[in-house]
């Protein structure tokens, strides 16, 4: 009886989860009413109210396993820099309804900010820069916005050059950006055999 009622649950979530995000594409989460989830949903109100306090803490839920199913992908890839680009972007091609709605829209900040904060991580596993900590930080942080940035071009263009083509020019201009300033080699090298 639980195993079907937990498959109940589930799907009710998704079903929730499914019509937010098809509402999102058209509308801003602070236009999208209960009301309207559900009846895309075709679930009821009181069904609703059970699981989420409001609009809000459904969309936190959609962002949180988002991000999580992105970490989970982004620890499977290894970490050789354009492969590991080419595999993002084919995440991120992949689910392209929730990237184009939770990473181009400015409302969507806050997912933005830990997505970003993802990327840092894992740019700093596949790159290692030869200077200080603080000016690192920096150099990081100015990479992570401009690759965050042709992504979202490359979403809002309608995915207009390949994957791998994307990647080659991500790296390459990364590697221009910080070639001046510091001593770039892949975080393979830099770590213990």
């Amino acid at each position: 009886m639980n195993e079907i009622e937990s498959r109940r649950v589930k799907m009710t979530k998704h079903l929730l989860k499914n019509s937010l995000i098809e509402l999102m594409q058209s509308k801003s989460i602070t236009k999208i009413t209960i009301k309207e989830i559900c009846a895309n949903a075709d679930v009821n109100r009181s069904t609703f109210y059970t699981y989420y306090a409001d609009q809000l803490s459904l969309l936190d839920e959609v962002e949180t396993e988002v991000l999580a199913e992105a970490n989970e992908h982004m620890k499977k890839i290894d970490y050789n820099g354009e492969h590991y680009l080419e595999e993002l972007l084919l995440y991120v091609e992949s689910k392209s309804d929730i990237f184009r709605i939770f990473l181009c829209r400015p409302e969507n900040y806050a997912f933005q900010s830990t997505f970003i904060d993802a990327f840092f991580i894992n740019l700093k596993k596949m790159l290692f820069l030869d200077c200080d900590e603080k000016i690192g930080n920096y150099v990081y942080g100015f990479l992570i916005s401009g690759c965050v940035g042709i992504i979202k071009r490359w979403i809002e263009s309608g995915y207009d050059v390949t994957r791998k083509d994307l990647a080659h020019v991500i790296m390459r201009l990364s590697r221009e950006a910080a070639a001046d300033f510091a001593n770039i080699r892949p975080a393979a090298q830099t770590q213990p055999q």
